[in-house]
């Protein structure tokens, strides 16, 4: 009976998620066709995140935005456990950008907001990842942050155990001069599993920002230590939950 409702709450969740972003996609549109207004997806991903996650039960627990100042920009590296990461980050404090897995713009018409609005990256090329890294720092300007799952996708065998980094959040904190925080999101992948065939649980979605590392003066050469420093500042907090 159990498994019943949970599969009645995860159709009710699917069409709560996709119906609200149908509404939505004509003002994305809309902002995809001035770039100089991109930024301002950060009203509707806000506005989705939130109307969406309480239709359906899910209340938010954000902590730390107080360690933010909004006027700046960050990387914001996360624990990437589930495909609710994203949705996450529809709180973050100002105008994002994502860096995704490719797979992403074959999803239809979400695929084609994501692509023009933010950036795919094909993680088994080289070539692929260094030409993605060069977008989001183009799209970032002068006003967006960046968002990164430094893990290169859902790649953890062992949840909530995270996989070793890879370099680009840090290169791209180090290029802009700008400081990274790490994000730890304990529940995502409890509340939407990383299966095949997922069943959705109620319950609460919290998101930790640390403080903000700042890499001011930082060289190529730090990227090994800042990658270890951010690791282990998430991976603490997860142990907290789990």
């Amino acid at each position: 009976m159990q498994h019943f409702f949970k599969q009645i709450y995860t159709l009710w969740c699917a069409i709560v998620f996709i119906g609200l972003f149908l509404l939505l996609f004509p003002f994305f549109l809309i902002i995809i066709l001035v770039p100089a207004w991109h930024k301002h997806c950060y009203y509707l991903n806000k506005f989705w995140a939130s109307v969406a996650l309480f239709l359906v039960g899910i209340k938010t627990e954000i902590c730390g935005l107080e360690n933010l100042n909004p006027r700046l920009q960050y990387v914001f590296c996360a624990n990437h456990f589930s495909l609710l990461d994203i949705v996450s980050f529809g709180f973050a404090p100002h105008s994002v950008v994502y860096v995704g897995k490719s797979s992403l713009a074959k999803v239809p018409l979400f695929g084609f907001m994501f692509k023009k609005l933010h950036v795919t990256v094909n993680r088994k090329s080289l070539k692929g990842r260094y030409k993605s890294l060069q977008q989001a720092l183009e799209k970032m300007g002068n006003e967006r942050s960046l968002v990164m799952f430094p893990e290169g996708g859902i790649m953890s065998r062992n949840i909530p155990e995270m996989t070793r980094f890879k370099d680009g959040a840090f290169r791209a904190a180090i290029t802009k001069q700008i400081p990274l925080v790490p994000v730890t999101l304990p529940d995502n992948w409890i509340i939407l599993p990383d299966e095949k065939i997922p069943l959705i649980s109620r319950k609460k979605m919290r998101m930790i920002y640390h403080q903000p590392i700042s890499t001011e003066g930082l060289t190529m050469d730090d990227v090994p230590s800042l990658k270890e420093k951010v690791f282990k500042v998430i991976a603490k907090e997860l142990k907290k939950y789990h």
